[in-house]
């Protein structure tokens, strides 16, 4: 840490100064992304003192509408200005929230159609994750596939540090391949979880399953036991676990009839979290 930086003075030696404006930027998209969902949730309980949504005529403005133009007045002005301390924190904290209200309508950029309550709008979780998580590993320190001094140019040429880099993304890309997403995701810093992911069996909707299973039907056939049985364990605590965080979609089926049983959506439908391994 440099003695000339402004925040010496309370970063102290276990964080660097330069990482405080990505980390601002994470604070300014997490408590976007928290505010939003409660202000969402709030207008869809119909409360009553809640102000309601962003009417321009019969138009819904929805808040990535905001969100976009945001971003992209602040990008101008840091590739233009160079700003300093503590403007460089301010324009990253306006960043951040412009970032993670895009991120929470994700889903209806993808569909092109207003999804947010439906499960199709859970991907606007999967992106606000991915992207304070990658925030997050930058700020902590984790670099991609397991490298860990970006700033080294005579160790990035030794090819042993070449070759790891390589293997650790060969892993990630079968992890993703499989199915594995959170895991081929977390792999990239965290090269183990790839590591895991790779050997274990792919998911059955998986492209490694479409590639590889089809002409071994026993396989396919363990990766679909597998799938249900990770459902009826975890399954509904995942699904509970998603409509805390985003709220509980609507959905528009007909009343089961009398002595049946629901069967519950496939977890792909909702998020693409990790399921038990071989």
């Amino acid at each position: 840490m440099t003695p000339s930086s402004p925040y010496d003075f309370w970063l102290g030696s276990f964080f660097r100064a330069e990482k405080l404006p990505a980390l601002v930027l994470l604070i300014g998209m997490i408590v976007t992304f928290v505010c939003l969902r409660a202000s969402t949730r709030a207008i869809r309980r119909g409360v009553s003192w809640w102000p309601g949504n962003i009417q321009r005529g019969e138009v819904h403005v929805h808040h990535m509408v905001i969100g976009l133009p945001v971003m992209f007045v602040i990008g101008v002005l840091m590739f233009a200005t160079h700003p300093k301390p503590p403007w460089l924190e301010v324009l990253a904290l306006l960043f951040g929230g412009a970032a993670g209200a895009v991120f929470d309508e994700f889903a209806l950029i993808l569909h092109v159609r207003d999804v947010y309550w439906a499960r199709e709008g859970r991907k606007s979780v999967a992106a606000v994750i991915l992207g304070c998580s990658f925030t997050a590993f930058m700020v902590i320190g984790f670099i991609p596939l397991g490298y860990s001094a970006p700033l080294s140019g005579a160790a990035i040429a030794e090819l042993a540090a070449v070759g790891v880099l390589l293997l650790n993304l060969g892993f990630a890309v079968v992890a993703f391949l499989k199915g594995r997403l959170w895991m081929g995701w977390v792999g990239l810093f965290i090269p183990v979880f790839a590591w895991v992911a790779a050997v274990r069996l792919g998911r059955p909707w998986s492209l490694w399953a479409r590639w590889r299973y089809v002409a071994r039907p026993a396989k396919m056939v363990r990766a679909q036991d597998r799938a249900v049985k990770y459902d009826l364990r975890w399954g509904r605590w995942q699904r509970q676990l998603a409509d805390f965080v985003a709220g509980a979609p609507t959905v528009h089926v007909d009343a089961p009839a009398a002595g049946s049983v629901e069967t519950p959506p496939p977890l792909e439908d909702l998020l693409p979290l990790e399921q038990e391994g071989e």
